[in-house]
């Protein structure tokens, strides 16, 4: 049975790959899931069940046809409105008010610099200490030096700072502005980029992995999507720029991983990164045999909603008790439907997964456009790291994530209509 979704999804990869002529969005979301797929092999014909996040252990494993079956579709769902966008037939990103788009990059790089106000004076510490102790303070509910400082803070600083969150949208800003805006001055797609860093340097504080490899998944999404519109100069100056850029992360990356888990009896760091990618369909499996539904949990697919209106957060405190009610640990990954699933129930996945295919056609409305807006560049990129980043988890569960949702929202509309003033 796991053998299933690894030939799905690899047959998926090449179907698009012949179909669109290369490596784009779609083959790059389906490649993903074939690799976990193909991870969760090693991980069952291993003996590597049991630990390392993974629910199932040698004696009660069941994977059985259904759950799979769902497991495939679902995700496939997810990916296919990405399959409409051709790199090589898009030619332009509109853009019909700048201003409005200007407005929201500078509200941006503003956020990054108050996060480089809070975590300036502690990440050099950080590094250069025991990245475990940081970790597992983190787990105790430790506050990090920077929200310590952030405490000090105006209020109205604070409410700002809820756009944190947010600032992965510089991402594919930045990659607009170099393409399209070419007497833009370059110091300002400078800051713009460092922008795009703030969260990722913000879970410094806390020897977090997560962020970068987020964002790392995410700027390969924005270096496929915007490729063909780059210069040679530019090129060269991303091959120059870009090779220590990557080596740093991969040097902090795998730095926390060894000191996080390198007493792990079955391999150290490198077996815990294969159980990290492969589990997500065995996990997915488990919340379908053993799950309870009889309480639907809404507050990672709602977290504003549920924050505003029901006083709930998906915090630890929050994923203990929906866990002592399940009889298991619930923060495991298990892809982005899984999620769903455990949260929502069989029924919940397949209307969560339905109605998140209608938005995403909204959006893309028909195949081989040769022009898109800034808006829908935005607005894609957010919901294309749903299935990307979705290999492991769910990525929105945080009620803070929302404002982003409003910030790109803005975007599409701004860079779409005209109001005349």
């Amino acid at each position: 049975m796991p053998f299933i979704p690894f030939i799905f999804f690899t047959a998926l990869t090449f179907y698009w790959w012949h179909k669109h002529g290369g490596f784009d969005i779609c083959v790059y979301m389906s490649s993903l899931y074939a690799f976990i797929s193909f991870c969760c092999l090693f991980l069952v014909y291993g003996n590597l069940l049991g630990e390392g996040g993974i629910l199932f252990d040698e004696m009660d494993i069941e994977l059985n046809f259904i759950p799979t079956v769902l497991f495939c579709l679902l995700i496939a769902l997810g990916m296919l409105p990405f399959s409409l966008l051709y790199s090589k037939d898009l030619k332009r990103i509109t853009v019909s008010m700048p201003w409005a788009l200007d407005l929201i990059s500078w509200s941006l790089i503003a956020v990054s610099l108050l996060n480089l106000y809070l975590v300036a004076d502690s990440t050099l510490d950080i590094l250069q200490g025991d990245l475990e102790a940081v970790r597992q303070a983190h787990y105790e509910g430790v506050l990090t030096p920077a929200q310590i400082k952030a405490e000090s803070m105006p209020v109205y600083l604070k409410y700002l700072y809820y756009l944190n969150m947010s600032t992965i949208l510089s991402l594919p800003l930045f990659f607009y502005y170099i393409c399209f805006e070419k007497k833009r001055a370059w110091w300002f797609k400078a800051l713009l980029f460092f922008s795009s860093l703030s969260i990722p340097l913000a879970g410094i504080q806390a020897a977090d992995r997560t962020e970068f490899t987020f964002y790392a998944m995410m700027m390969i999404y924005c270096l496929i999507f915007f490729w063909k519109f780059f210069s040679k100069t530019f090129k060269r100056i991303l091959a120059g720029i870009g090779i220590p850029f990557v080596a740093l992360i991969l040097v902090y990356v795998t730095s926390v991983s060894i000191a996080r888990f390198e007493d792990n009896k079955n391999g150290g760091a490198a077996t815990s990164a294969l159980q990290y990618a492969g589990q997500g369909y065995l996990n997915f499996c488990f919340f379908w045999e053993k799950a309870k539904f009889d309480e639907i949990a809404t507050e990672r697919e709602f977290p504003l909603i549920n924050h505003v209106l029901l006083k709930v957060d998906s915090n630890p405190d929050r994923r203990n008790e929906r866990a002592g009610k399940q009889g298991f640990h619930i923060s495991v990954f298990a892809t982005f439907v899984g999620d769903v699933l455990l949260d929502l129930s069989p029924i919940g996945v397949i209307i969560w997964t339905i109605f998140f295919f209608m938005v995403c056609m909204l959006i893309m409305k028909r195949p081989h456009r040769e022009e898109i807006t800034a808006g829908e560049t935005v607005s894609l990129f957010v919901l294309a790291s749903i299935p990307i980043f979705g290999v492991f988890y769910y990525k929105y569960y945080n009620y803070q994530y929302s404002f982003m949702y409003i910030m790109a929202a803005a975007t599409y509309f701004f860079t779409k209509y005209k109001i005349s003033l």
